[in-house]
């Protein structure tokens, strides 16, 4: 079933880094929710939509420019604290805005992707991982090549820390501590990597991953070997994708793939029992924003009870409704 959706600009910002904007959880089934984004001056802010107006929730003093937003908390808790990195540090808030981590990781190199998992931090610079444990240095490895994203299998349901690295040379390098456990090679350069789901499927070990070629494909990882489940290879030329996130925008029970492409095209594919089968997934919406896509996120925004999918672009925020 195809989705009809119209679009809404709602607040220009400044120019954004990909993945520097998310939508804050709420407790409760199809509540507003609170939007957080970063961009290149610095700024940090959080707003809400009360009957059409923006509300500020709060907003930072310019400083260096953010290059990732992440959303963490403890293990097996809502995830609504937010993590910010600038250069070599990263910044952690509270969804009304208090600081409660500043902290310099000593890379040698700027952080260019993030990912939070419970107390640990995963950091990645252009070629170097390093891995920290309430702020503590506990693992790093220096990759050959450079790296594009970075991910971890769901610690609740795997029971383990699995870092997987997106590299450039069509790699994913699944880690063990400091060393690779699996290199995973796939048909293109992996760009973006996002749990299936946003939770990793039934046992947390199921990863998406975008390409710069403009392809989707799933990989189950274990912890003795990986299986390439599908790829979208339609034979469509696509451009690149910068973003993804899974959210069932119909209420139905089925998850939908979120995803933002580099020439500003904003695509939705179900993911429902026959996803990937013969290289393909039913496409429900497409979309182009004119302007490239640096984040996406399937959530309820501007209404109560109407799912949305928002999206920034290097200058505005978009709602799809």
């Amino acid at each position: 079933m195809e989705l009809e959706l119209s679009r809404v600009d709602y607040t220009l910002v400044g120019i954004t880094a990909p993945q520097t904007m998310k939508l804050l959880p709420n407790i409760g089934t199809r509540m507003m929710q609170k939007v957080a984004v970063a961009d290149q001056d610095g700024v940090l802010q959080i707003f809400s939509v009360k009957k059409g107006d923006i509300q500020i929730g709060f907003k930072t003093l310019p400083g260096a420019g953010i290059s990732r937003l992440e959303l963490g908390g403890a293990l097996g808790t809502v995830k609504d604290k937010i993590f910010v990195s600038s250069e070599n540090e990263v910044r952690g808030y509270t969804k009304k805005g208090k600081l409660f981590l500043d902290f310099d990781t000593n890379l040698t190199e700027p952080i260019k992707s993030m990912h939070v998992s419970g107390s640990n931090l995963l950091v990645c610079g252009k070629h170097a991982y390093n891995q920290y444990h309430d702020c503590k240095d506990t693992n790093s490895y220096l990759c050959g090549d450079q790296i594009n994203d970075v991910v971890s299998l769901s610690a609740e349901k795997a029971n383990r820390l699995t870092p997987i690295l997106a590299c450039e040379d069509r790699m994913l390098r699944v880690l063990d501590r400091s060393s690779v456990l699996h290199n995973i090679e796939v048909d293109a350069i992996p760009a973006v990597l996002r749990l299936n789901g946003s939770d990793g499927g039934e046992a947390g070990d199921e990863i998406l991953y975008g390409t710069a070629d403009g392809r989707v494909g799933l990989v189950h990882v274990g912890r003795m070997d990986v299986d390439h489940r599908w790829i979208l290879n339609d034979g469509k030329q696509r451009a690149g994708i910068v973003c993804m996130d899974c959210y069932d925008m119909s209420g139905d029970g089925v998850l939908d793939l979120l995803i933002g492409r580099q020439d500003g095209t904003l695509d939705i594919f179900s993911l429902g029992d026959d996803a990937g089968e013969e290289g393909k997934l039913t496409q429900r919406f497409s979309y182009s924003c004119n302007e490239s896509i640096t984040s996406v996120h399937g959530g309820v925004v501007g209404n109560a009870g109407y799912e949305e999918v928002v999206a920034s672009t290097y200058t505005d925020l978009k709602l799809m409704s």
